[in-house]
């Protein structure tokens, strides 16, 4: 079984799908606007209060009856998303006597029975971005802590959070998460979303492990589809994504939540507006058949080498090392948008959102994007599923070896185990 540890520490984690970033929409430090702060304060005396003030150029002050703790955060500028967050922390402050603002149900129910042990002061900054669809993220630091936020025309709902400030785990959601990523071979003039999968990849991840893997797929797997057996990457072409997820819940068992889509246009303009991906190219590569003209070792690959790069399989292998390059360039990819920081989260969705199709809510988008931050880039593996080259009539397929579903079973925690 062929493995290399990634090094996987940021951004949406998404194989072919090199997230781009562009200016970031940092209201943080500049001195524009008025500072905006709300202090959730429980003073006891003879008759207990709690104090709620909202600071602008005015200062408001409420008072609520109800014991609880100040907790104080101040943010730069006023808005909807400063609200947001500061309500919420006015709510962690004193939960007995506030009504909860709007957040993830999860959130809810992880935050249940949670109490602040003494008075805090935060100062943070936050970043958001419009997506494609106009639906809005954003990312709200706060001292050490991050909030994760979304508006889909409604107002500001916070959807994760990591409250070290609390001495809590991040909540991002569910603690294992999956999801299939689909690069299609969609030639210009054709519908990219829908053409054959090229690259097909099963990622996982395991926040509280702060570990994870990225399972590459033969292109040519022979699987049971619901129209009949076929290769794995018509199914996406034959039926559609939807279905190609479906077919990888039942050959792995395994919860996937959804999937991310991108073809050969979206994956080049995204990696040239990303800046190019650092990439350690193994061996020299000269072939005509996908334009992979390359010297070996460490470099920049732009949209069109890091095309031709993950599509190259005139090698040995074939398929299988190419399909292992795949996570070399997620590697170079993932690298890049740890070194911008979590505040560049927004506008990498933002980036993704024009160069790519999903079924994922915004919030398990951002929230699966967030958790790749918590990721030991020792402890997510790159492999490809063991498979023998055959043949079905005149097609040439790959039959998976009985060892992928030890592979499978293992990465039920979405983890794979080290081999000793």
């Amino acid at each position: 079984m062929q493995k290399r540890t990634l090094t996987i520490a940021g951004g949406i984690a998404a194989t072919l799908i090199t997230a781009s970033v562009g200016t970031l929409l940092l209201f943080g430090g500049s001195g524009d606007g008025s500072a905006t702060s709300i202090t959730a304060a429980a003073i006891t005396t003879s008759a207990p209060t709690t104090t709620v003030a909202t600071t602008t150029t005015a200062t408001t002050t409420t008072t609520i009856p109800g014991p609880g703790r100040v907790v104080t955060l101040t943010l730069p500028e006023t808005g909807a998303l400063q609200s947001a967050a500061m309500a919420f922390y006015a709510w962690l402050g004193d939960p007995d006597t506030l009504e909860p603002p709007p957040m993830a149900e999860g959130l809810a129910a992880f935050l249940e029975g949670v109490r602040f042990e003494e008075d805090l002061d935060l100062t943070g900054e936050f970043a958001r971005a419009t997506l494609a669809d106009a639906n809005r993220v954003a990312v709200v630091t706060a001292g050490d802590d991050v909030l994760l936020a979304v508006d889909e025309g409604a107002g500001w709902v916070i959807v994760g959070a990591k409250l070290n400030s609390l001495g809590l785990d991040p909540w991002y959601g569910p603690t294992v998460r999956f999801v299939m990523i689909i690069g299609t071979d969609a030639r210009p003039g054709y519908i990219e979303r829908v053409f054959r999968g090229d690259s097909l990849h099963l990622l996982s991840s395991n926040v509280a492990e702060g570990a994870g893997a990225l399972i590459g797929f033969p292109r040519d797997a022979w699987v049971q589809a619901p129209y009949g057996r076929d290769k794995l990457t018509h199914v996406n072409a034959t039926a559609d994504s939807e279905t190609l997820v479906q077919v990888v819940r039942d050959i792995t068992g395994l919860p996937v939540e959804g999937y991310l889509v991108t073809g050969f246009k979206s994956f080049r303009r995204m990696v040239d507006a990303f800046g190019g991906v650092v990439v350690n190219v193994p061996f020299a590569m000269n072939d005509p058949k996908s334009s992979a003209f390359l010297v070996a070792g460490e470099q920049i690959l732009w949209g069109q080498n890091a095309l031709a790069f993950s599509r190259n399989r005139s090698i040995n292998g074939g398929d299988f090392t190419r399909s292992f390059h795949q996570g070399i360039v997620i590697a170079g990819a993932l690298d890049g948008v740890q070194s911008r920081g979590l505040l560049d989260l927004p506008n990498l969705l933002k980036l993704l959102s024009e160069y790519t199709w999903t079924d994922l809510s915004i919030a398990d988008l951002l929230t699966l994007a967030a958790g790749t931050y918590e990721m030991d880039p020792e402890k997510v593996v790159n492999l490809v599923l063991p498979g023998r080259v055959g043949n079905v009539g005149a097609a040439s397929v790959v039959f998976l070896e009985p060892e992928a579903e030890d592979i499978y079973r293992d990465l039920e925690d979405g983890v794979i185990t080290p081999d000793e």
